[in-house]
């Protein structure tokens, strides 16, 4: 039963909302730049701050953090950014890529998070833990949401579709997509809704992990902290986004690798026969179904179909294709032992067209290219419920969020 608390968003300005909102997905500091020179209205601000002042005190990154406040709140006098007066839970929709998808976007509760009722799959860095802690602690902006994921009920979709059937209150469109978003604040509204939440079993983190352990161990901190702790404060949540099951997509992760070891091809191919079916194409291979993979290599492409040993076990996580291409092919012929450390391996997420993974292998960055069909939902909710973890780069979810559309400040 996760619990869930409206909050006091604060949302773009209608009037300026396509020049505020923010794909970071992809964003590299030169691009931020040049997006912040261009655009004074672009929450890159609050990401990659411009430091007027080079003779102020302090070190670089405190005194990014000091002008990333000044800025925030530079928007809000301005009303570029506009603070709610009234405690919401939101409804957000995006269609994009010819598909729609629908959810509410809330706060949940840290300590969902560290009691399990909000189902984890994957470790955490203490690295990136930290940088992310250290951005919540000194600016207080809690922009990014967790995507969370659930079984949808009857409760839960009637409030969907009631407030779909309203006007928005927030209705503009990026490059590649529509966005729509819907102010669920009426107090019976609000209070149906925590109600539908509470009767849910369970919820899984889709995508967010460093995220919500990030705001966690913050909110831990600050409970000690505060000698008048009731709970009730912002720091004890985390802004999340909770599609349904048959709302997410989820794409595939597929493997760049920088050599074939010391094998030449016909060497090499023959490698793969002992756990693999290996047929040449004519054409490109996207996967069809589970346990098929597609080898880019020496301009021609191959049909790698696994075979029964690799994938008949009972454990959820060595039935994952990630770990069959990891335990018999990658690790064993290719001596890729460490996926997250190796140099010699990359990634890229299933929306990269396959025409630019042949591009970097012709170019002869890498040699070989590895496509995989996706992660499956009911995959990943048995990896969970067992209590294991995914392997690295085993799922690449869709929607991604735009960063400046719904903020969270925890002070």
């Amino acid at each position: 039963m996760p619990r869930i608390k409206p909050f006091k968003g604060i949302l773009p300005n209608s009037a300026y909302v396509n020049q505020i909102v923010l794909e970071v997905e992809n964003l590299n500091l030169e691009t931020a730049k040049v997006i912040r020179e261009e655009n004074p209205y672009s929450y890159v601000n609050m990401l990659v701050p411009k430091v007027d002042n080079k003779f102020l005190r302090g070190s670089k990154r405190e005194l990014a953090y000091k002008k990333i406040n000044e800025n925030f709140e530079d928007f809000l006098e301005k009303e570029i950014l506009i603070r709610d007066t009234v405690p919401s839970h939101y409804i957000y929709q995006i269609r994009h890529r010819g598909i729609v998808q629908t959810g509410i976007w809330t706060c949940t509760c840290i300590d969902d998070y560290l009691n399990n009722t909000v189902k984890k799959h994957e470790l955490t860095r203490a690295d990136r833990e930290n940088a992310l802690i250290d951005y919540l602690q000194q600016t207080g902006v809690d922009a990014n949401p967790v995507l969370i994921t659930y079984t949808q009920t009857e409760s839960i979709r009637k409030v969907i579709e009631r407030k779909l059937s309203e006007a928005p209150d927030l209705d503009f469109a990026t490059p590649d997509a529509g966005h729509r978003l819907w102010k669920v604040s009426a107090e019976a509204e609000v209070m149906e809704l925590n109600r539908a939440f509470a009767d849910l079993p369970v919820s899984y983190i889709a995508d967010g992990h460093h995220r919500a352990a990030a705001a966690s161990l913050l909110g831990i901190e600050r409970r000690k902290l505060n000698l008048k702790h009731t709970g009730k404060e912002e720091y004890n949540f985390f802004t999340s986004v909770y599609m349904a099951t048959d709302q997410l997509q989820i794409l595939e992760f597929n493997r760049l690798i920088k050599d074939t070891g010391h094998y030449f091809r016909e060497q090499f191919l023959s490698q793969l026969t002992e756990n693999f079916e290996v047929h040449v194409s004519d054409s490109e291979i996207k996967p069809a179904q589970l346990h098929e993979f597609g080898m880019y290599l020496d301009h021609t492409w191959y049909r790698l179909s696994a075979l029964p040993h690799t994938y008949m076990k009972a454990n959820p996580v060595a039935d994952l294709d990630v770990t069959i291409l990891q335990d018999y092919l990658l690790e064993p012929v290719l001596r890729i032992n460490d996926p997250r450390t190796d140099p010699r391996i990359g990634f890229m997420g299933g929306v990269t067209p396959i025409d630019e993974l042949v591009r970097i292998v012709d170019s002869g960055e890498y040699a070989v290219a590895f496509t995989l069909f996706p992660t499956s939902i009911d995959q990943l909710i048995r990896v969970a419920d067992a209590g294991e973890v995914m392997p690295p780069k085993s799922t690449w979810f869709e929607p991604k969020f735009q960063a400046g559309l719904v903020i969270h400040k925890i002070s």
